[in-house]
């Protein structure tokens, strides 16, 4: 069985049979949208390689530490229950979201991250960026709460020109955040360690991938 579909058992068993009440995150910032789609879709389960893609990349990367983790929108925990096999410290792995019904998933927003500077040695943003209409925001909180010597993999929804969009509050056309460069602009303080920008397949969608090191000062 897989992480993601442990996630889901997870989620019905603690909401539909244990009644724990599923926690919103009611009064976001302007940035923060489409409250009620995120809500609707935890009654839609969809595995999806995303949480493959972004997980393994950082896990891949030698000296990455595994004291602490943040995942931001993680929805079914299937990242945490990953990072956990992997090897990260379960007591340092949290996730944020605007619902939760997990006691590792904090609601909060992204743009305004309840942690303290530096607090994480490691961030996971799997598709969330698609659907932030301030992104830089967003990005400039992730890297406060990242540690120096710490890693960001980052995970964004490519589309093909002309694409319908069915949620209202997304940015569209070439203020989308799709491209390795767009997210290099975003992360202009860090250091990209792996990028992966493929090419969407007519009438498809894809997804492009990025790793990202907070340097340290450097003497001389």
């Amino acid at each position: 069985m897989f992480p993601w579909e442990v996630g889901f058992l997870r989620y019905l068993w603690l909401t539909r049979v244990l009644r724990r009440r599923i926690r919103v995150y009611s009064d976001p910032e302007a940035a923060t949208r489409e409250l009620g789609y995120s809500s609707a879709y935890l009654d839609h389960y969809r595995p999806d390689r995303r949480v493959q893609w972004t997980m393994f990349l950082l896990a891949s990367i030698p000296d990455c530490p595994k004291d602490s983790l943040l995942v931001i929108g993680p929805r079914y925990e299937p990242e945490i229950l990953m990072a956990r096999g992997l090897g990260w410290d379960e007591a340092g792995i949290r996730g944020l979201d605007i619902f939760s019904y997990s006691p590792v998933i904090d609601v909060g927003d992204m743009h305004a991250l309840p942690y303290a500077d530096e607090s994480f040695s490691s961030i996971i943003c799997s598709w969330t960026l698609s659907y932030s209409a301030r992104p830089d925001v967003a990005a400039k909180e992730m890297v406060r709460v990242l540690r120096a010597g710490g890693y960001l993999v980052v995970s964004i929804q490519k589309v093909p020109d002309g694409y319908e969009e069915s949620l209202s509050e997304v940015l569209r056309g070439n203020e989308r955040i799709q491209t390795l460069s767009q997210l290099d602009e975003l992360y202009s303080g860090l250091t990209r360690v792996a990028g992966f920008e493929p090419e969407v397949p007519p009438g498809g969608e894809g997804h492009t991938l990025a790793a990202y090191w907070k340097v340290t000062a450097r003497a001389g």
